[in-house]
């Protein structure tokens, strides 16, 4: 058998992945027989062993060897121990029953007179503890605390101490007096700090106190600790610290950290206990922000964690200031580790210091510049957070820029900077409809082609809703005559989002545009004409340009162009695609008609408004009128503004020309009957929850309880304005998501009266609800909710 060398040099040689995994099989075979050996020499079993690491490092099974690293622990020979402690410490873990093997031999090395055994076995047992493991030996632990004044042991007792708390809360009754033994004791080394500040997190980081013996003792001893603290911070900040610990010209930044970290777990924890060094923590705080040199990693460090501390506290306002002041700093450095962290701080903090953040606008602005995506992505997220009405065109302006620069590697981006800009003109009353719309052309002339259905569906709704005819015609005219015009026209030919606005225009505005420069029927009928033939096999487009020859046919005089039209619509009788096979025989019928049946059918889109929503701090609610759909299917339906399931609870609906949600709800049986559950306790709306529908019947509130991997839960309360019998509430999600309705708690309720309703959403892309709501006597209210939650 060879060497561990040579055996990785051939696994490294192998040329194939056939070879590599045959070469592997053998080794892993030759080493299974080996060790089955009783008569294997030490050192040969050791080699074994050393591969057999090798096979764990390069993720083979390695199970059959477990027993071997036990025996290896057993042995007296300290070189022995140790790789059977290093092999059980990789190969096991707190799950396997192989572990109360170790329970004797642990309990011996323990009291090994030698202390590098002694500090194996810590080790192993930090390691591997479990909760029965843990009850076993802590005595032995416990014992190493009170004699040992060996500082290496006593850290490592500590640092097993703190493994074995996390394991076993209720030890954390036996171990807390030992930190004030550590912070006092006559040879507390950087190392002993470091096992009590471990020791303190797990004690601070037991979720309920009050289950474990001896609670106010223990928080008496925490706080007790805090002064200690405090002042060894303070003096690890000061000219005189120990030259032995120095790192860079910076006093052993990696105990400052965790100083850092354990003092902010301890005022989270036990804040009234700690209340009066409050005023020595603000102090501390203030001269390590104040007189730390910037240019330094460790440096940085230690202030990235004081920023962290400050804000988690909420310490007073100037500290604040001061710490986002570090946060800029730290956006101009050239290390993108630091121009990370404070963009991820400045998006948590921007709620509590919304000011601060905006006045550093500039430093945020270039990092959307920044090579690394991961900055870029951050920075897009900081920037939506800051917009407000006082800087959304200088703000909206630099994310203009940033598309402009962006290529197709940045799709992710460009959607979600396209998606949230919709979302902030949805939200926020934007008076200047022309500029708000000529910001979108700019965006779709660049990125288009990078465009959802939802996003373009949104543009249409924007477009379709202005109120002054005259800002829809210049704006119509300039699109389509940029369109038009083949030597300015640089739009490139994969831009499908340009091509279905240009289009949605013609079938819709072609009248307000005829008779200007450039807009003619044969242009107009050209136009469609090229895109039919050119772009034949995007069905999407050609259902676009169907309807929008259909339209045009109303608005035109040409008699050529008539027909043309015609034999557009007329081509794709026989289309492969169904769709647009049943939607151009549809048409062909009605082209055929008297102008006025047509002109019946083929009105103008009315006002389109869904009651967009954002849940976010900093939102504010924008209401759009929602409007009847078209009897034939207008342009707006190809692009529904909400991709919808079929809903939970279904009930036919008899009315000429339905609603928005007519498709959804449609059923021809009538709906289920739903069992309602006996309410066993008061329901109540969370302070949490968002007002998502009001009016003079029922007042709707929404909470997402969880949101994460794909997965979404959410919470409808619904309370009563007045007398309701029999609610039905209705529910629908996008395409990309499938949704489990549960039942309400009540269907029937007085004023006042609370009902609750959950939701679970599978799936992916933002989380939007359509509601619908039934109730005796006719009542039937509907609204559009959009939360900050992405799936």
């Amino acid at each position: 058998m060879g060497s561990l060398r040579t055996f990785i040099k051939d696994v490294r040689s192998a040329k194939t992945l056939a070879d590599e995994r045959s070469i592997i099989t053998k080794e892993s075979a030759k080493i299974r027989t080996k060790l089955k050996d009783d008569h294997l020499s030490l050192s040969k079993r050791r080699k074994n062993i050393h591969k057999l690491l090798y096979l764990y490092v390069l993720g083979e099974k390695t199970h059959f060897a477990q027993v071997e690293c036990i025996n290896l622990i057993a042995s007296d020979d300290f070189e022995n121990k140790r790789l059977g402690y290093l092999a059980a410490m990789l190969l096991l873990d707190e799950k396997q029953e192989l572990l109360t093997l170790l329970t004797n031999v642990l309990n011996s090395d323990l009291c090994h007179p030698t202390k590098y055994v002694v500090s194996l076995a810590l080790c192993a047992l930090g390691t591997l503890a479990s909760v029965e493991l843990a009850r076993d030996l802590h005595p032995d632990v416990e014992r190493i605390l009170q004699t040992s004044q060996d500082p290496y042991l006593f850290k490592k007792a500590l640092q097993c101490a703190a493994k074995m708390v996390a394991r076993d809360s209720f030890l954390a009754s036996i171990f807390y007096p030992y930190v004030r033994r550590a912070l006092s004791h006559e040879l507390s080394t950087h190392g002993v700090l470091f096992g009590a500040l471990q020791l303190l997190q797990s004690i601070m980081a037991v979720e309920d106190l009050s289950d474990i013996d001896d609670q106010n003792k223990i928080v008496d001893a925490v706080a007790g600790a805090v002064p200690d603290l405090l002042s060894k911070l303070q003096l690890l900040n000061t000219p005189s610290f120990t030259p032995e610990y120095d790192a860079v010209g910076v006093a052993d930044p990696f105990l400052q950290v965790e100083l850092l970290y354990t003092l902010r777990r301890i005022f989270e924890k036990v804040p009234d206990n700690v209340s009066r060094y409050s005023g020595k923590l603000v102090s501390v705080l203030s001269s390590l922000c104040s007189h730390a040199e910037q240019s330094k990693n460790g440096t940085n460090a230690i202030l990235y964690e004081a920023v962290r501390t400050i804000f988690a506290l909420k310490l007073e306002h100037k500290l604040r200031i001061q710490a986002i002041d570090i946060l800029a700093i730290f956006l101009t450095s050239k290390d993108i580790n630091n121009k990370y962290v404070a963009l991820n701080m400045l998006t948590q903090v921007v709620s509590t210091e919304p000011q601060a953040v905006q006045t550093r606008r500039k430093f945020i602005s270039k990092c959307l510049f920044d090579p690394d995506a991961s900055i870029r992505r951050r920075a897009l997220e900081l920037t939506f957070a800051i917009i407000e009405d006082s800087n959304m065109k200088d703000t909206v302006e630099e994310l203009v820029a940033f598309l402009t620069s962006s290529d197709g590697e940045d799709r992710d981006l460009i959607v979600y900077t396209v998606e949230h800009l919709l979302n902030i003109f949805g939200m926020r009353e934007v008076a200047d409809e022309r500029w708000k719309l000529t910001v979108l052309i700019r965006i779709l002339k660049v990125i288009g082609q990078h465009m959802t259905v939802e996003i373009i569906s949104e543009i249409l709704v924007m477009l379709n809703n202005i109120s002054d005819v005259a800002t829809k015609k210049e704006i119509g005219l300039q699109l389509v005559q940029f369109s038009l015009d083949k030597e300015q026209n640089n739009i490139s030919e994969d831009n499908i989002g340009w091509k279905l606005i240009i289009v949605w225009v013609i079938g819709e505005y072609a009248e307000l545009m005829l008779g200007e420069p450039g807009v003619t029927d044969i242009s107009l009928t050209n136009y469609l004409s090229s895109l039919n033939s050119f772009y034949s096999d995007d069905h999407k487009l050609i259902g676009y340009i169907l309807t929008a020859a259909l339209k045009l046919s109303l608005k035109i005089h040409d008699p050529a162009c008539f027909e043309r039209l015609r034999q557009l619509i007329k081509s794709h009788d026989r289309d492969t695609d169904l769709i647009l096979q049943t939607k151009a025989v549809h048409y062909g019928i009605l082209f055929s008609q008297p102008a006025n049946i047509k002109k019946a059918f083929l009105e103008p889109m009315p006002l389109i408004v869904t009651t967009i929503r954002n849940s976010g701090p900093s939102a504010t609610n924008a209401t759009r009128k929602p409007s009847l759909p078209d009897p034939i299917g207008d342009l707006l339906s190809d692009i529904p503004q909400t991709q919808s399931l079929p809903a939970v609870a279904v009930k036919s609906v008899n009315t000429k020309q339905g609603d928005l949600l007519t498709d959804i709800f449609k059923s021809s049986s009538p709906p289920p009957v739903q069992k309602v559950p006996t309410p066993t306790a008061t329901v109540t709306v969370p302070a949490g929850a968002t007002e998502m529908h009001h009016s003079n019947l029922v007042q709707v509130f929404g909470s997402v309880v969880s949101s994460a991997n794909g997965k979404a839960e959410v919470e409808l309360f619904f309370k009563a304005k007045s007398r309701i019998t029999q609610l039905h509430v209705l529910v629908a999600v996008a395409k990309t998501q499938q949704l489990t309705l549960g039942a309400l708690t009540n269907t029937n309720m007085n004023p006042g009266d609370i009902t609750c309703q959950s939701l679970q959403v599978v799936g992916t892309g933002a989380l939007k609800l359509r509601v619908k709501l039934e109730a005796s006597g006719g009542v039937t209210e509907q609204f559009d909710h959009k939360f900050n939650a992405i799936l």
